[in-house]
C-alpha cells in the first residue's frame, strides 16, 4: 500500500496545532490567574480534536465527512485564533524568547491558510484513495491524485509568499510563466502525454481492469498514470502506451456493455459460406440448433445471444453471419472454439460442408478423411417423412443413426439393419417431456433432429440444468440395457425428432451374441462412472470401472433374459 507523504504531513500538522493549543492551555492554568474556564474549553477541544483526527479512518463516511468539512475546520481556526495570541502573553516572551515567539507566529500564520487544503487532503485519502485500494474497478488513476494535490497546496502556497513574505505575485506568475515556457519546449512529449492523460481521465473511456483494444494492442488495463496507459495482454506481458496515443486512438471497451437494450456481455460475429444449391431456411434451423446446445465457456447455461441471418451470396456461396455473446473477453477465443465446434458437429451431422474457399477453387481431398468416417454419402439418406422439421436431419437412415451408438458398434451389418427397422421415430413439440426423473424404462433414444435440455431435480424440487443435447446424442442406455429407472428428465427445447429402440428389439440379437455382454457393459460403467465422478471427485476410475462392468453384465443378462 502506497503512502501519501501530503496526506501523512496534513494529518501531522494538525495534531501538532491542537498539541501546541494543549500545551499553551497548561500553561495557561499554571501561570495566569481567573482563566481557568477558558483553559480548560482549549483543553477539551484540543484533547477531543487529536482524538477525533486520529481515529479518523475508524468513522462511517457521513460523520467523517460532518467532522472534516464543518467541525475540524470551526476547531481549528478557534485554536488558531487562540495561538495568535501567543505572543502577547508576557511570561511566555519570558520563557521562550522573542525570536523563538515570532517564528512560532509566522508558523501558525502560514498555517492558518492551510487548514482547507489539508482538510481537503484527509478527505481525499479516505473517501478516494482508500476507494482505490478497497475497490479496483473505481480506481482513479494517480495523475488525477497528483493535479489534485498541486492544486489545493498551491492557491495557499501563492497567498502565503504574498502576505507572509511580501513577495510580488505578478512577479511571481510572471517568473513562473517565463520558467513554465521553458520547461514546457524541454518536456514537450511528456507534457503532451500529461494532458491526454488528464483528457482520458475526464473522459473515462476506461477503468482499471477493464479489457480494452488500442489499436493493434488488446489487454486488461493495470493503470492510468500521468505520462501513459499499462495494459496486460493475452500474452502475459505488460504494453506501456503513452497517453497521446491512448487520446488520439480509437478504443474498444469490451467490459463495457448494455445488459438492457442488447444482452449480457459482447458479441462475436462470424461469417459462414455454403453451396449455393442449399436452402438457406433449412442451413438456419441448423445453425440456430447449434447455437441452442452450446453450453458457454464462462458459465451460463445457455447463450443470451443467438443470431443467424442469410445475409446474401458472393462468390464463395451462400453467406451466413452467426453471432453469439461472451461476458469474459479473455474468454472469447474459447468461447469461438465452443461454438464452431458445436456448428461443425451439427453441420457434419446433416452432411454439409462450410466453404473453404471460392467455388471455382478445387481442393484435393486429405487422404486423413478417409480415416474419420464422417461424411455423408448419397445412400445414407431416404425420402423425407414430412415436411416439418429439418429435411438434412430428418431424412437421414435409421440405420446411419445407430452406427454412431458405442453400445451398437460391435453389431454386425445386419443386426444393425434389424435394429434400424425395428426402430420409431417419434416426433415431439417444444417444452415436451421426452422422459422423466425416476420412471420406469426399457428404451434408448437417438436425436435425429432438434435440441433437448438435461435436468435433474434436487432435494429442493428445484430443476437444475445438466446440459443438453443435439443431433447425433443419445440418452436412455441404461434402461434399455438394465431396466434402471430414468435418471434425468428430457425435455425437448425445440420440436425434436427422435429414434426409439425398445428392449424387445436387441433383445434377440443379444442372446445370440453373449460376447457383446462384457463389450457393453464396459461401455456403460465407464459412461456411468464419469457422471458419478462429475459428483465425486474420490472415485477411482479404473478400480470402479471393472466392479461396475461385472455388476452392469449381471444386471444385463438378467433384464434381457
Amino acid at each position: 500500500m502506497k503512502v501519501n507523504l501530503l496526506y501523512v504531513l496534513s494529518k501531522i500538522s494538525i495534531i501538532a496545532i491542537f498539541a501546541f493549543n494543549f500545551l499553551i492551555g497548561i500553561l495557561n492554568l499554571s501561570f495566569i490567574k481567573g482563566g481557568a474556564l477558558a483553559s480548560l474549553t482549549h483543553l477539551l477541544i484540543s484533547v477531543v480534536g487529536i482524538f477525533l483526527i486520529i481515529r479518523i479512518k475508524n468513522y462511517n463516511r457521513s460523520l467523517r465527512l460532518i467532522l472534516l468539512i464543518i467541525l475540524a475546520p470551526i476547531a481549528l481556526y478557534f485554536v488558531i485564533s487562540n495561538l495568535m495570541l501567543f505572543g502577547t502573553i508576557g511570561y511566555l516572551t519570558v520563557i521562550f524568547g522573542n525570536n523563538l515567539i515570532n517564528i512560532f507566529n509566522t508558523i501558525i500564520n502560514i498555517f492558518y491558510y492551510f487548514v482547507p487544503s489539508t482538510l481537503l487532503m484527509i478527505v481525499y485519502k479516505y473517501e478516494v484513495l482508500s476507494i482505490n485500494e478497497k475497490e479496483s474497478n473505481i480506481k482513479v488513476p494517480e495523475i488525477v491524485t497528483f493535479v489534485f494535490q498541486i492544486i489545493i497546496f498551491l492557491i495557499p502556497s501563492l497567498i502565503v509568499l504574498s502576505k507572509e513574505f511580501n513577495f510580488e505575485l505578478t512577479s511571481i506568475l510572471a517568473t513562473s510563466g517565463v520558467l513554465a515556457a521553458i520547461l514546457g519546449f524541454a518536456i514537450q512529449a511528456n507534457l503532451s502525454n500529461m494532458l491526454s492523460g488528464i483528457f482520458v481521465n475526464i473522459e473515462r473511456p476506461f477503468s482499471q481492469n477493464d479489457w480494452i483494444t488500442i489499436d493493434d494492442k488488446t489487454g486488461f488495463v493495470i493503470d492510468v498514470t500521468w505520462r501513459s496507459t499499462r495494459i496486460r495482454t493475452f500474452e502475459n506481458i505488460e504494453v506501456t502506451i503513452p497517453n497521446e496515443v491512448v487520446a488520439n486512438a480509437v478504443i474498444v471497451n469490451w467490459s463495457k456493455n448494455d445488459k438492457e437494450k442488447m444482452s449480457e456481455g459482447f458479441h462475436i460475429f462470424n461469417k459462414l459460406h455454403f453451396h449455393p444449391k442449399h436452402d438457406p431456411q433449412h442451413i438456419s434451423q441448423l445453425l440456430y440448433n447449434a447455437l441452442k446446445k452450446v453450453k458457454p465457456i464462462d458459465g451460463r447455461e445457455q447463450l443470451n445471444l443467438q443470431w443467424v441471418r442469410f445475409i446474401g451470396v458472393n462468390e464463395y456461396g451462400l453467406e451466413f453471419a452467426v453471432a453469439f455473446d461472451c461476458t469474459d473477453r479473455l474468454k472469447k477465443n474459447s468461447q469461438q472454439d465452443v461454438v464452431m465446434m458445436e456448428i461443425h458437429k451439427t453441420l457434419r451431422h446433416a452432411g454439409i460442408s462450410m466453404s473453404a474457399g471460392k467455388l471455382y477453387s478445387v481442393l484435393d481431398t486429405d487422404v486423413g478423411l478417409k480415416a474419420l468416417d464422417t461424411h455423408r454419402l448419397e445412400e445414407h439418406y431416404e425420402p423425407r417423412k414430412s415436411s416439418e422439421f429439418n429435411p438434412y436431419n430428418e431424412s437421414i437412415k435409421n440405420k446411419v443413426l445407430l452406427e454412431k451408438v458405442p453400445i451398437f458398434m460391435s453389431l454386425s451389418n445386419e443386426e444393425i439393419e434389424n435394429v434400424a427397422i425395428n426402430s420409431e421415430r417419434i416426433h415431439f413439440n417444444k417444452d415436451q417431456y421426452i422422459i422423466k426423473q425416476n420412471d420406469e424404462g426399457d428404451s434408448l433414444y437417438i436425436i435425429a433432429d432438434g435440441v433437448v435440455g438435461v435436468t435433474v431435480d434436487n432435494d429442493k424440487g428445484e430443476k437444475v440444468m445438466v446440459s443438453k443435447l443435439g443431433v447425433g446424442d443419445f440418452f436412455g442406455e441404461m434402461s434399455l440395457m438394465t431396466g434402471e429407472p430414468r435418471t434425468a428428465n428430457i425435455v425437448a427445447e425445440i420440436p425434436c425428432v427422435v429414434l426409439k429402440v425398445n428392449k424387445d428389439t436387441i433383445k434377440n440379437i443379444f442372446s445370440k451374441n453373449p460376447e457383446i455382454y462384457d463389450y457393453v457393459a464396459n461401455i456403460l460403467a465407464k459412461r456411468k462412472l464419469a457422471l458419478d465422478k462429475s459428483k465425486d471427485k474420490s472415485l477411482k476410475e479404473n478400480e470402479e470401472s471393472k466392479k461396475l462392468s461385472v455388476e452392469i453384465k449381471k444386471a444385463i443378462i438378467n433384464f434381457l433374459s
